[in-house]
């Protein structure tokens, strides 16, 4: 059944983007670390990763038989953080499908897990390896067993959702109660196939060096990416509930006493603006505990209407897509799927395409992840225009140019202008403080007209972001060349420490 588009625009006026990318390897100097190069992972996108289970061939972790049968033996003594306080007993392919007949959403059950996989188990050495081929040089302290979880959520309008996730736990934890790391992973598409938690190699330069670290971290894929639905791209509450309850998921997974309040977040691209709008929505939110930090690289983040191209891709249909880079027009089309698929109905998803071209570029969004379908999107629309449905573009124009106003702003342009000026959220000035590591050679999100931008947002919300800049870093290399400041700046702020200091030069000024 179709949903009342607007009822949903008028909820979320009322309640008042992240690439990832093909890895590329960069060498050179200007990391803000003294360790260079590497790739750096998002979900390793374009490709269908093999399910891993329980028999992975890597060692058992936590001792004797330290399994999710294992979960009741922390009643026995101080409470565990290399095991779940709860049966872990799916398989991981189920953790994909979410139960029958769950009970009505409530604001307690938000983070609740309703299933859960052991999934794959690391020892140091193969920690050790993994982060170190990225680069990383910080030393290891702790094998690591990974969990597949799914756990309720609320979605952007307001219904109810599920999320999966990739769980980490350290085989030899911080000293108890200790922070929670949450982790937001950049773009990788909308098919289910390409959710991150079913890619036993995907964020090695994200997540497993805090795992290694000894902290326990949750990575969610967000609502709809895996699972039922659609997930919500670009859509700022969507995504940051999905790594808000995340963190509540993660705090009911382990036993109580395992974690301290704090938590701190952490997100490239995609997972970056997801990251910054948690910032934003933690306290009205009522998420638990207490947001410690918030750590983004290249963040992808709806600030304005034009972020990521959006209203000269409106103005320019004739532009070739060849001229504009594969990731603008990846970014248009999976956010016009995902935005007609929650706000309309799945049976409308395709509804923001051209309409003899709505099967088929919807068939590739829902089997393509995010490198392939950039190549396919630029084999067949030659043009900006050739992405998007004619009617949606001059009327969202109309409404553009009108600020919502004028005889041309009309449906299917205004509920779209609509959602997307109640999309653009304020930082919590009283929030948490915020690292922003940006590449000035980064061409997917780019410094000028993306990062300068973004700044310019957040210091017209009152918040003063700490800014590392590296001159050489690319969109794909940004994550893995500054991740060991990025873990030493955030053990730093978890201790109540003297921050480690960064150079902003060279970021340029806003070119919107």
């Amino acid at each position: 059944m179709l949903r009342s588009v607007r009822s949903v625009i008028a909820a979320a006026l009322l309640g008042l983007w992240a690439c990832g990318g093909a890895r590329i390897d960069a060498a050179g100097d200007g990391a803000m670390t003294p360790a260079d190069g590497g790739e750096t992972d998002a979900g390793d996108a374009g490709k269908s990763a093999p399910d891993a289970g329980a028999d992975a061939g890597l060692p058992d972790a936590g001792g004797a038989d330290a399994g999710p049968g294992d979960a009741g033996e922390a009643d026995a003594g101080p409470p565990r953080a290399d095991v779940p306080a709860q049966p872990c007993s799916d398989s991981p392919g189920d953790v994909y499908v979410t139960p029958n007949n769950l009970p009505p959403m409530t604001e307690s059950l938000r983070g609740e897990v309703v299933r859960c996989a052991l999934d794959v188990a690391l020892d140091l050495p193969t920690v050790s390896s993994e982060v170190t081929a990225k680069g990383i040089t910080a030393a290891m302290t702790s094998a690591v067993t990974l969990y597949r979880i799914a756990f309720r959520t609320e979605r952007g309008d307001g219904s109810a959702g599920v999320s999966t996730a990739r769980v980490y736990l350290p085989q030899a934890p911080r000293p108890l109660p200790m922070p929670l790391i949450l982790i937001g992973h950049p773009t990788v598409g909308l098919a289910d196939a390409c959710a991150p938690s079913m890619d036993p190699a995907s964020n090695q330069d994200l997540a497993l060096p805090w795992a290694g670290l000894g902290f326990a971290v949750i990575v969610p894929d967000y609502a709809g990416l895996g699972n039922e639905g659609t997930q919500g791209y670009l859509d700022n509450r969507d995504t940051a509930q999905s790594l808000l309850d995340g963190a509540r998921a993660l705090r009911k997974l382990l036993a109580a006493g395992v974690f301290s309040s704090k938590i701190l977040a952490s997100g490239f691209s995609q997972g970056g603006g997801a990251t910054l709008s948690a910032q934003a929505l933690f306290s009205s939110y009522g998420a638990d505990g207490e947001l410690a930090g918030a750590i983004v690289f290249a963040p992808e983040w709806p600030s304005r209407l034009n972020s990521f191209g959006l209203v000269s891709m409106l103005e320019n249909p004739t532009e070739l897509t060849i001229e504009t880079g594969i990731s603008e027009n990846v970014v248009s089309v999976l956010r016009w799927y995902a935005y007609f698929a929650n706000y309309f109905g799945e049976a409308d998803a395709g509804d923001g395409f051209p309409a003899a071209d709505r099967t088929s570029i919807s068939a590739a969004v829902n089997s393509l992840c995010e490198t392939p379908l950039g190549g396919y999107l630029q084999g067949v629309a030659a043009h900006v225009g050739d992405t998007m449905d004619p009617t949606l573009r001059t009327t969202l124009l109309a409404c553009v140019q009108g600020s919502g106003q004028g005889a041309n702003c009309v449906d299917p342009g205004l509920t779209a202008y609509q959602f997307l000026s109640a999309n653009l959220l304020n930082a919590d000035p009283q929030g948490a403080p915020i690292l922003y590591v940006q590449g000035l050679a980064d061409y997917v999100m780019p410094a000028a007209s993306e990062a300068a931008c973004n700044l310019v947002k957040l210091h017209a919300d009152g918040v003063d972001p700490q800014v590392c800049v590296d001159a050489l870093a690319q969109h794909q290399t940004v994550v893995a060349r500054n991740m060991d400041f990025v873990l030493g700046w955030g053990q730093a702020l978890l201790g109540g420490q003297p921050l480690p200091s960064c150079s902003s030069a060279g970021m340029p000024v806003c070119t919107p």
